[in-house]
């Protein structure tokens, strides 16, 4: 007599199996739909460092301003919009919050931030980064438009960043009113300091919530550990934009190994010699 259908024991060693595949086969599905991500990522990135490139050219080589005095609707993303052809590359697949600030007018939100970092233990303050600002409570003065920089002063192209990946839900802001962290509209195109890595560094040793990756600190609350504020979601690591044009995922701790004892190797320092 032919016997239909499987028995309990044949069906439990399927759904057996089954499970079994799946438990191997996801975690590599995972890993592929992350890779495919972060290239996604890294091709936004090269398409940001074309239009800064062809920025740069328009302009005698001076670099986009990061942030003018206003604070408003003049960060380097706007400069740079005419030169890129869709808004998506300012978007890494994995920023999954991509909401605009509170209110009306506050842009798209950012998956990137332009270097712009500056050490106010000194007066003037010392220029490190690619994307100058222009505040004048910083000492620039009002409307100071011509204090860029410029690709003669940039010793290591090769070896520094432009810019990289800032997060929407990982951005730590300051207070437009107290330069201090707290609820402001988050990393967007219009509101400023939002897309810059700052890193102003005072003469007290306190630094900005925009603090960048310091390879010598110990484990710490974000934004103060290793990592800074760069946000590392690609297998812990992020994808970082270089002056020459190319782009590479590192470590971000690694881009800053030791500012005390590797002064050298500060990647975030563009106008080393």
């Amino acid at each position: 007599m032919k016997r239909l259908g499987f028995t309990l024991i044949e069906l439990l060693v399927v759904i057996a199996i089954i499970a079994i595949l799946a438990a191997i086969l996801f975690p590599v599905f995972a890993k592929v739909r992350e890779k495919a991500r972060q290239t996604t990522c890294v091709s936004n990135l090269k398409q940001l460092g074309l239009a800064v490139m062809q920025y740069s050219e328009d302009y005698d080589g001076s670099y986009p301003m990061g942030l003018q005095d206003s604070w408003w609707d003049c960060s380097w993303d706007i400069n740079i919009q005419p030169y890129v052809k869709t808004l998506s590359v300012f978007n890494c697949p994995d920023d999954s919050n991509l909401a605009v600030g509170p209110g009306i007018g506050y842009g798209q939100g950012l998956s990137y931030a332009a270097n712009a970092t500056f050490d106010l233990s000194v007066w003037p303050p010392n220029y490190e980064g690619v994307m100058d600002t222009s505040w004048a409570n910083f000492g620039n003065g009002s409307g100071s438009e011509t204090l860029v920089c410029n690709e003669s002063q940039i010793g290591e192209p090769t070896a520094s960043i432009l810019i990289s990946e800032k997060f929407n839900t990982d951005a730590m802001q300051v207070t437009p009113s107290s330069n201090t962290p707290g609820s402001t509209a988050g990393n967007n195109s219009i509101w400023g300091p939002g897309p810059l890595f700052l890193n102003w560094n005072i003469s007290d040793g306190t630094y900005s919530p925009g603090e960048i990756p310091n390879g010598s600190l110990p484990a710490a609350n974000y934004p103060n550990g290793p990592n800074g504020a760069v946000s590392a979601h690609h297998t812990n690591m992020a994808n970082f934009l270089f002056v020459d044009g190319h782009v590479k995922a590192m470590i971000p701790a690694a881009t800053n190994p030791n500012p005390n004892t590797q002064p050298q190797n500060n990647m975030w320092n563009a106008r080393r010699q």
